[in-house]
């Protein structure tokens, strides 16, 4: 600290006796981890990131065989803002902000690298040459598939033996929390409309667009302050069934834009309001009694 006196240096003697407690602070530390739940973690993490890639490049393919077709991918890029949002405090949760470290982490990140890299590969060759092919298009999703799949096993099998642990109590699910699901279900029911929105030529795409980018604010400014850091800890199984509904809703979106594009419009707002209603539901839901 600037003005204080600079600390005392140890003697050997008990400079040596840190080093000799450090393995086993490293130890207690390490046992907070649900090494098992956080594995689990990873691979609904990997399954959910490989569909969002592949649905993508679905949607893609499809816009590539037949042009005058609409695509939307990107709507689903609310999907996993969210997500990445409510992940950090389940994660934490669980005991670990960041649990991937070495050789396990190098395999994780490097998949992932390569997933992103491939795909950008796929769209710049298509884009100069236009040598659209479906055949490399399973690949990035493959990818950080399998880098999540490998981290999240490897997690439970170090895991194997730990003691069976009961799932940490939730945080509770107050005024602010239920504010927060209700933001979460309105962001889910927007993109999902827009989504359908997508598919009327001239203001739709522009509509779409601005909705996203919105969105994309939203999460800053809650990254930023800080504001519902905690949500993930909050819910349970509704508000989680909630969001797995307003998710498979937006995916599904996407692909009817690409595929039925003349009934895209009428299914977004109404499944849009679905999740409306849904998030409504659970945000106004009673505590639940952990005990």
């Amino acid at each position: 600290m600037r003005g204080a006196e600079p600390l005392e240096q140890p003697d050997a003697a008990t400079a040596q006796a840190y080093l000799d407690v450090l393995p086993d602070v490293r130890q207690r530390a390490e046992g907070v981890l649900d090494l098992r739940r956080l594995g689990r973690l990873h691979i609904v993490e990997s399954i959910a990131i490989a569909l969002y890639v592949g649905i993508f490049f679905v949607a893609w393919g499809l816009h590539r065989q037949s042009p005058e077709l609409p695509i939307a991918p990107l709507n689903a890029l609310a999907v996993f803002l969210i997500w990445s949002f409510l992940a950090r405090a389940v994660r934490e949760r669980y005991g670990a902000r960041r649990v991937l470290r070495g050789a396990r982490a190098g395999v994780y990140y490097g998949l992932a690298v390569a997933g992103a890299a491939l795909g950008l590969a796929l769209v710049v060759i298509d884009g100069v040459t236009g040598a659209f092919s479906w055949f490399w298009l399973p690949g990035p999703p493959l990818l950080f598939l399998a880098g999540g799949l490998a981290a999240g096993l490897s997690l439970r099998h170090e895991g194997r033996n730990d003691p069976s642990r009961l799932a940490p109590a939730r945080a509770p699910f107050t005024r602010t929390a239920r504010v927060g699901t209700m933001a979460v279900g309105a962001c889910l029911a927007i993109s999902v409309a827009v989504s359908g929105a997508a598919a009327v030529p001239g203001w739709g795409s522009a509509v779409s667009s601005f909705a996203m980018f919105g969105i994309m604010i939203l999460y800053l400014v809650a990254l930023l302050t800080g504001w519902c850091a905690d949500l993930g800890e909050t819910w349970w199984a509704p508000q989680w069934i909630m969001f797995g509904f307003g998710a498979s809703a937006v995916m599904a979106m996407v692909l009817l834009v690409s595929t039925r594009p003349g009934i895209a419009l009428a299914t977004g707002f109404a499944l849009g309001a679905v999740v409306l209603i849904l998030a409504a539901i659970v945000s106004l839901l009673p505590e639940r009694d952990d005990d």
